[in-house]
């Protein structure tokens, strides 16, 4: 049992997407809920991140919770809200009503459309549609404004999301088109995607950043909503391709996945298919305000992990894996 079924738009969306079908067009079009210029991680040099909605995924911990959903959906910030009410006059379904008592906008989400209208007449962005549906040629459009930096740095351009293999048609042209331009391509997956698609999509890649939440299958499933049984093999499938650079990144979840057993287990797998570098992520709490603007409640209980435990965790993955390093600049915050 693998658990949800992998590349899954929409309810009712046939899913059995082959990689003959995976073409590649300027008018494909996909779903983004935002695109980061001048990054200096997820990838070498200074890069263009490029944030897809969709995720078969729902790791409790996501730092991108408005990433899941493979639609457009609402965003309310009720710190920026001055109660103004125009929303209220504005929405078409009566979703929206103002708690006097507590002092708040409150949203049925049951009602909501996702529609936007309230969103257009607010005056703060305390209201705000997260995903817009664009073309290829649009976000190449983008992409090219940065090729000087991107050469200059040995950089380019990173996919990331949610996971971008829920939209392999729009993915793959994006990154076919990144290829004829010579500018560097890279992608991070939980590599929960039928094989076909994985394949295809890797053949355009310079950089593939994979995801190892757990290594139970059943701490996997009850944490993500999947088993890990299509993840790990992707990875054993995938490393025998050594055109493309690989990289394993595990998520620091104190309390969840930050055991030494654990741990030893992911380093020793990763060692066995032949990946040579591991990236450690650790918790954090920022995205924990974006449940609430969501509408959802935050499920898990932890706290960033402090220096001494990420060494120590270190310590058991150097003995199995040559390049062990911490996302970004933390390397030198934390092995001082």
């Amino acid at each position: 049992m693998v658990g949800k079924e992998p590349i899954f738009l929409k309810k009712g969306q046939n899913t059995s997407l082959k990689e003959s079908k995976i073409q590649n067009s300027e008018k494909e079009t996909g779903i983004i809920f935002n695109v980061e210029k001048f990054a200096y991680q997820d990838g070498p040099g200074i890069r263009t991140l490029v944030f897809l909605k969709g995720c078969p995924l729902n790791c409790l911990w996501c730092s991108n919770p408005e990433s899941q959903n493979a639609y457009p959906e609402l965003m309310y910030f009720e710190n920026k809200c001055t109660f103004c009410g125009r929303c209220l006059e504005e929405c078409p379904k009566d979703a929206i009503k103002m708690n006097v008592e507590k002092e708040r906008v409150e949203t049925n989400r049951e009602t909501c459309e996702n529609c936007g209208a309230c969103t257009e007449v607010c005056l703060n962005d305390a209201r705000v549609i997260k995903g817009d549906k664009i073309t290829v040629k649009e976000i190449m459009n983008e992409i090219k404004k940065d090729d000087l930096f991107y050469r200059n740095t040995g950089g380019g351009v990173t996919i990331t999301g949610g996971e971008p293999m829920m939209q392999p048609a729009f993915v793959y042209s994006i990154l076919k088109r990144c290829n004829d331009l010579s500018i560097h391509t890279a992608i991070e997956t939980s590599a929960y995607v039928r094989w076909p698609i994985f394949s295809k999509i890797s053949e355009t890649l310079d950089l593939l950043m994979i995801d190892i939440k757990h290594m139970d299958p059943e701490e996997h499933e009850k944490y993500t909503g999947v088993s890990n049984e299509l993840i790990l093999e992707n990875i054993r499938k995938i490393s025998e391709k050594p055109s493309i650079e690989k990289v394993i990144r595990i998520p620091i979840i104190p309390g969840i996945n930050d055991d030494r057993e654990n741990i030893k287990k992911t380093a020793k797998f990763v060692s066995e298919v032949g990946i040579e570098t591991i990236e450690l992520l650790p918790y954090h709490e920022l995205g924990i305000s974006k449940y609430k603007a969501l509408g959802r409640g935050y499920e898990i209980n932890s706290t960033p992990p402090d220096a001494e435990h990420l060494k120590k965790l270190k310590e058991i993955i150097d003995s199995h894996i040559p390049v062990v390093r911490f996302e970004g600049n933390l390397d030198k915050r934390i092995m001082q």
